[in-house]
């Protein structure tokens, strides 16, 4: 799939090759050169068409196709490629305008500059891909697991499109005893090491083995996930293609090719394509600008008077909860409590003493959660997504419930699937989060627009009728 890294190289390119050819065309304006030879309309008429021809080399080249930005040599070879493409639709277009003189040596000087300036963007991109590596915030830190051929074929995939990951490491058998050459008598495993690895940032580990044919992958694979690290198998295509219907029928599905290599997963997730979190994003953003200014715009200052005018304290109540990939962010609601030392620690019960008067109402019709569409737009939260948990509760129940963590590879939400299936509220029993869990991994696995439209719909509603673990 393509990451969120290549998809904002790629916007990034279509945007300063377009300053480049266009602020080329300015210098050479500038100079005066063109004003004594063509009319304005004339030379807004070669602007255009120099864009419109840039536009169609770069289409007919894939010039910003996600395999072809990945790499510092394919960038200069597709921008080459265009920059010719684009001279030879100059060439055949300007040759039947005949009442004008376009195609001398003026044009020359703008197509010049315009390859000097598309040069520079990728000059620039090669120095800031050496020399600033904290810029590429977005790559995708990976290590591979396995001593089979498919590893090596895989690692110089990776090596050969370092735009787009970073290759941490390539584990040939995370069981080999290693010695520290600065201290031959420290012996370390490459178990240890990858541990180390999926603990420290890491975004996805490759392994040629499964866990029904190593026991010993399976912690390793287990930690990951643990870390909201995700986990991927690699098999070669003969063995995808004899055992294609086996692995339909398995727990594994088909994700992407790697150089015609194979990569398979254990779960479905739509979210990891970029125009699905596009669009998602876009719904959460003008669904909590409409919230906001329609209705917390007003409500907010009246909500914050009245629990000011109740009990002493902040109206709103900030708490760090867990988020996407498990890193924490300060949730808002509107404070429905008491101040007391245990808001951090201990969740709401029902006949909570902390509980003001109007804190019931809003708990009761989920008023207190309206705040968090700020959290929304400023991108900490979704408005549908995994309810998110305080951090101890996270750290709890990450201990007791397999899988529990793989709910934060997205982002938390307002309301989400659990909660509209009645897992919402205080989780006294292990059962009750375990379906809280089972439903977030249902909803990652099925996402859809129309699910949350749903969703949303659907809390309204339970909001309006009331529901029973709201308190």
């Amino acid at each position: 799939m393509e990451s969120r890294h290549i998809f904002i190289l790629i916007i990034l390119l279509i945007v300063l090759d377009a300053l480049a050819l266009n602020c080329s065309f300015g210098l050479v304006y500038g100079s005066g050169i063109l004003n004594d030879h063509y009319s304005n309309r004339e030379l807004t008429f070669l602007l255009l068409f120099l864009n419109l021809t840039w536009f169609i080399a770069s289409f007919v080249n894939r010039t910003y196709n996600q395999l072809n930005v990945q790499s510092i040599d394919s960038l200069f070879k597709r921008m080459i490629t265009t920059f010719l493409t684009q001279a030879l639709l100059l060439i055949i277009g300007l040759a039947f305008i005949k009442h004008i003189q376009f195609f001398n040596s003026y044009t020359f000087c703008i197509l010049l500059a315009q390859f000097i300036g598309t040069s520079t963007v990728r000059l620039i991109i090669y120095f800031s891909e050496q020399n600033y590596p904290k810029l590429n915030l977005h790559k995708k830190k990976i290590v591979i697991i396995g001593n089979h051929d498919l590893a090596s074929v895989l690692e110089k995939y990776f090596l050969k499109n370092k735009l787009s990951f970073n290759l941490a490491g390539c584990f040939t058998d995370f069981n080999t005893e290693v010695i520290d050459e600065r201290n031959s008598k420290k012996i370390n495993r490459l178990k240890d090491t990858v541990k180390f690895a999926i603990e420290n940032n890491l975004d996805e580990v490759y392994t040629t083995q499964f866990p029904e044919q190593c026991k010993d992958l399976q912690g390793i694979l287990n930690l990951a996930e643990k870390n909201c690290v995700r986990v991927k198998y690699v098999t070669s295509f003969i063995q995808y293609k004899r055992e294609e219907e086996s692995f339909t029928n398995s727990s594994y599905i088909f994700n992407n090719f790697y150089d015609g290599i194979p990569i398979l997963v254990n779960r479905r997730e739509p979210l990891s394509a970029i125009g699905n979190r596009i669009v998602k994003r876009l719904f959460d953003i003008v669904f909590s600008l409409l919230v906001i200014v329609f209705l917390l715009s007003w409500f907010l200052p009246l909500m914050s008077l009245l629990i000011k005018l109740e009990s002493r304290g902040d109206a709103l109540f900030l708490q760090l909860r867990s988020g996407k990939k498990n890193k924490p962010f300060y949730c808002y609601k509107f404070r429905s409590m008491n101040m007391n030392k245990d808001s951090n620690n201990l969740q709401a019960s029902r006949n909570d003493p902390r509980i003001t008067r109007i804190g019931a109402f809003m708990r009761k019709t989920s008023i207190d959660e309206l705040p968090q569409f700020f959290n929304v737009l400023f991108g900490h939260m979704s408005v549908v997504g995994p309810r998110p948990h305080m951090l101890k509760h996270t750290e709890e129940y990450s201990k007791l419930i397999d899988q529990y963590m793989v709910r934060h590879f997205l982002k938390p939400g307002i309301t989400g699937w659990a909660q509209i299936n009645g897992y919402r509220g205080e989780t006294k029993k292990h059962e009750q989060m375990l379906g809280r869990v089972k439903h977030d991994i249902w909803y990652m696995e099925n996402w859809s627009l129309f699910l949350d439209i749903k969703i949303v719909f659907k809390t309204v509603a339970n909001a309006i009728k009331g529901e029973e673990n709201a308190f």
